[in-house]
């Protein structure tokens, strides 16, 4: 999130960014474990979090960035169109997985999936998804690519300025 930022100008302090997510069982309203735990886990344990308190945090930075889950490949392609990378929910490594049902305590039931992970889509063609993966740029494509964002019901945040 704070790269996706620095793209549009935004000098946001990474560790600062970690610090100021919230702590939440539920991976819509917080980070679920933390930032230092393993790679793969599911709640209640170490997970991650999910996009819209990245893009509430980020909006507290002054960033319009906007959370959408359920987005299409077309509001992908619109977004790139106009010079605007997207945050994406993925698999780790950009590959199929699958997702299941976890009740936080005093929450509704929560779509997650083990080894959810984050990537920047920067680009694409008529074959392929282009994709930064924290320094690592990678192709993949496009049906693995939905595959892969597709678990996590298309959760993605957007530009929108």
């Amino acid at each position: 999130a704070v790269d996706w930022a620095a793209y549009f100008g935004f000098n946001i302090n990474h560790q600062t960014f970690l610090e100021g997510l919230p702590i939440s069982e539920d991976p819509n309203k917080g980070f679920v474990g933390s930032y230092t735990d393993p790679v793969g886990g599911l709640p209640p344990n170490g997970y991650g979090v999910h996009a819209a308190p990245v893009a509430r945090l980020l909006r507290a930075y002054g960033v319009p960035a906007e959370d959408i889950y359920g987005a299409r490949w077309q509001d992908i392609q619109e977004s790139l169109s106009q010079g605007n990378p997207v945050i994406v929910w993925v698999i780790y490594g950009v590959v199929p997985g699958s997702g299941q049902m976890y009740t936080p305590p005093d929450s509704e039931p929560v779509l997650v999936a083990q080894y959810e992970h984050t990537v920047i889509v920067v680009g694409y063609d008529e074959d392929t998804v282009t994709v930064m993966d924290g320094n690592l740029r990678y192709e993949r494509s496009i049906e693995m690519f939905k595959s892969s964002w597709g678990v996590l019901d298309n959760m993605a945040i957007f530009y929108r300025p």
